[in-house]
């Protein structure tokens, strides 16, 4: 349990949309991170398994309307947690991962290829 939630990462290189069906397949949904202190408590479990460079993608994406965040369920997320340099205007940018080496969330595009985060 991290922040009252069951987290799985799931390792493999695909992108987000892949990602999405593979938590499904396992029971679970991509992971949705509300609020910094869950993001905080997810980073360090991360770093705590030794995955320092494990980039994975989490809930979130602008793809319908630049800069309008919103979850798997389409609903406008009320958190995003970006670093300071993120969002930064780029239209192919639609996608949200975690990153720990940065201890930061950063933008990416659904082509690239990552981990994911999984909420079970």
């Amino acid at each position: 349990m991290v922040y009252n939630s069951c987290y799985q990462l799931l390792t493999g290189q695909v992108n987000q949309s892949t990602g999405r069906a593979n938590c499904k397949a396992a029971g679970g949904r991509i992971a949705l991170i509300s609020s910094a202190e869950e993001k905080g408590a997810v980073i360090k479990y991360v770093q705590d398994h030794g995955m320092y460079a494990t980039m994975a993608w989490v809930d979130g994406t602008d793809a319908v309307t630049e800069g309008i965040w919103l979850t798997e369920s389409g609903d406008v997320m009320s958190y995003t947690g970006f670093s300071d340099e993120e969002p930064n205007g780029m239209e192919w940018e639609n996608c949200i991962v975690v990153h720990a080496l940065v201890i930061d969330w950063t933008c990416n595009t659904s082509p690239f290829v990552n981990d994911t985060l999984c909420e079970l």
